[in-house]
């Protein structure tokens, strides 16, 4: 593992365990064990490496999801493959997804703030063209696909917050849960 590197898994375990406004630079670069001029010369703010970590996840989500929507798979199986991957990305390395979800909404300043926000919105956009697609084919009930995506999200990101590494569920088989529920209430003859 590289340098920079270093100091961004120590700036995620940082951030996860006392909060992002809890932590400065200097506390920062004693726990990678660097000075903090050196620390500077890798990342010259600690917004910066909130920033960095928050592009990581959203660029693991945005790999892990990639084509599902663009498929000629049934709605079904890319809402199941969507939540599947989902999970997958997001469990990966759990305690990232409090930077992704909390605390790059929150402390990331203006334009950065917007752009975070803006991919974000993007990759939702992904799900709910899925969904969309199933109200097209009169699959899905009537829905207001924007508030079913968002829901259904938010519910499978909230999985980070129990999960447990080698617990009874696989992130797969949560996922598959995760989609079967909401399927079962879109579909108009379930």
């Amino acid at each position: 593992m590289n340098q920079r590197q270093r100091i961004l898994e120590v700036a995620l375990d940082l951030f996860a365990r006392r909060g992002f406004e809890r932590v400065s630079l200097r506390q920062l670069a004693q726990a990678v064990g660097l000075t903090p001029p050196s620390l500077y010369h890798y990342f010259p703010t600690k917004e910066c490496v909130l920033e960095t970590l928050a592009h990581e996840v959203a660029e693991r989500f945005e790999k892990a999801t990639a084509g599902i929507a663009e498929s000629d798979w049934e709605v079904t199986h890319k809402v199941e493959r969507f939540c599947v991957a989902h999970l997958q990305a997001l469990l990966a390395k759990p305690t990232q997804a409090a930077i992704f979800l909390r605390e790059a909404p929150q402390y990331l300043s203006e334009p950065r703030r917007s752009a975070f926000l803006e991919r974000q919105k993007a990759y939702e956009a992904r799900f709910e063209r899925i969904l969309q697609e199933g109200i097209r084919k009169n699959l899905f009930r009537e829905i207001e696909s924007r508030f079913i995506a968002v829901s259904l999200l938010a519910a499978l990101n909230a999985t980070a917050t129990w999960y447990q590494p080698g617990g009874p569920l696989s992130p797969t088989e949560i996922g598959h849960t995760f989609a079967g529920l909401f399927l079962k209430g879109l579909i108009r003859s379930w």
